[in-house]
């Protein structure tokens, strides 16, 4: 642009002129991050995956009751799986970020090397004002996920940003395109998966072949009905980290407590997950979530569930305390928010790992986590990962299968 005047004339005065010049980078790099956006291309839907299945709440009038049943015959072997919050790219052309871009590159990678079956969203998923439109699912979603080894089921839950618009419609789209899996703002997957071929010889857990059946069933849940929200849309505006006001309807948080500890307790899973939006703890500019702590921590613990997985956070970290262990990963579409609550974490929480603004080494500008049982063995393990926009691992951790009673001690269902 400087070297052809002839093309793109500067204004004659010397104090525009200078402003211009000093827009042409801005503009060029916007045109970057556009044709970035522009390039990634959406395609037809092709979902496989093991036997899933999707339930939800049946007793309010504003959630549906649905269930989709993909491959029945088709169980893999092992699990694979990602997580990812707060993705949502910008309510302006054109719709995605440079960093969501590359984030999704980054799991389209991983997707195909691990055979992925499915992807948790974890809710922010349209910026700012939650405008579920057909052209931001086009350019939001599907042309920046496009790739083969991510059109598999993605389970959805919503965030405070999605609330601030048309929750609505991303429930409509259920209907619409069989890869986006959210039926009601509470609802439940079940998977079924095969490890340890050649194992065992039938019996209890065991398939007629030899190899020993695993399952995970995840609760994802609605915490804005919950926890209530800021009616702000953007970090800048006063009040948008101040602690969460509580439910809107007390009488509707309770109803759905008392689903939640319903599918709790019905649970059978070898790995059991809750998945909402809000953390219950987190050291980053939100902070904690005290409705959580107090009303959601004591189910997690009295049903033994094997993590709590959120975002909101532009950030990504792992906190075990009293057993439970809380998977944060919010860096979907930007990284990082600061760590400016980290003093306020309980006395007896682990912090066993933070990516934040103060804490990236590596310069991270995204990321997503992912969760594997492998094929062989017991399958009593399950390996999370945290991952760069570029895939590449920053941090490592197992889980571990449930424990139930029999009789009067605990083990392990892998031993059964």
């Amino acid at each position: 642009l400087y070297r052809q005047p002839t093309m793109l004339p500067l204004p004659r005065s010397g104090t525009t002129r200078h402003a211009f010049r000093c827009l042409v980078p801005v503009v060029y790099l916007a045109l970057l991050l556009s044709t970035e956006c522009a390039l990634s291309s959406a395609a037809d839907v092709d979902v496989e995956d093991g036997t899933t299945k999707s339930e939800s709440p049946t007793s309010s009038d504003h959630l549906s009751s649905s269930t989709r049943t993909s491959h029945p015959h088709t169980i893999r072997e092992g699990l694979h799986f990602l997580a990812l919050g707060d993705w949502g790219g910008r309510e302006l052309w054109p719709y995605c970020t440079l960093s969501q871009v590359r984030t999704a590159a980054g799991m389209s990678s991983v997707a195909s090397s691990h055979n992925s079956s499915f992807v948790l969203a974890l809710g922010d998923n349209f910026y700012n004002h939650g405008q579920a439109t057909p052209i931001r699912f086009a350019a939001t979603f599907e042309r920046v996920y496009h790739q083969k080894s991510l059109k598999v089921p993605w389970y959805v839950t919503a965030g405070n940003h999605d609330h601030l618009g048309n929750v609505s419609a991303q429930l409509a789209y259920h209907d619409v395109d069989p890869r986006w899996n959210y039926p009601s703002l509470f609802h439940t997957m079940k998977q079924a998966f095969r490890v340890g071929v050649g194992v065992g010889d039938g019996g209890d857990g065991v398939d007629g072949d030899g190899s020993i059946m695993r399952s995970i069933e995840v609760i994802l849940i609605d915490t804005v009905v919950l926890a209530g929200m800021h009616q702000l849309s953007h970090p800048s505006q006063l009040g948008y980290f101040d602690p969460l006001p509580g439910p809107a309807s007390s009488l509707e948080a309770n109803m759905h407590l008392r689903w939640i500890e319903h599918h709790l307790a019905k649970s059978t899973a070898d790995y059991l997950f809750v998945a909402g939006h809000y953390p219950v703890y987190s050291a980053c500019s939100h902070g904690n979530t005290d409705y959580l702590i107090e009303n959601l921590e004591p189910l997690l613990k009295k049903y033994d569930v094997t993590a709590y997985l959120s975002g909101h956070e532009h950030c990504a970290l792992h906190i075990e305390r009293n057993g439970m262990d809380y998977i944060l990963t919010g860096t979907g579409d930007e990284c990082c928010y600061e760590a400016t609550n980290i003093d306020g974490l309980p006395a007896d929480a682990d912090l066993r790992y933070l990516l934040s603004a103060e804490h990236n080494d590596n310069s991270v500008v995204g990321g997503f986590a992912s969760f594997q049982v492998e094929a062989s063995g017991a399958g009593d393990k399950m390996k999370v990962v945290y991952h760069d926009e570029r895939g590449r691992e920053l941090y490592s951790t197992d889980l571990h299968a449930r424990v139930k009673p029999v009789g009067d001690s605990l083990v392990t269902k892998d031993t059964q």
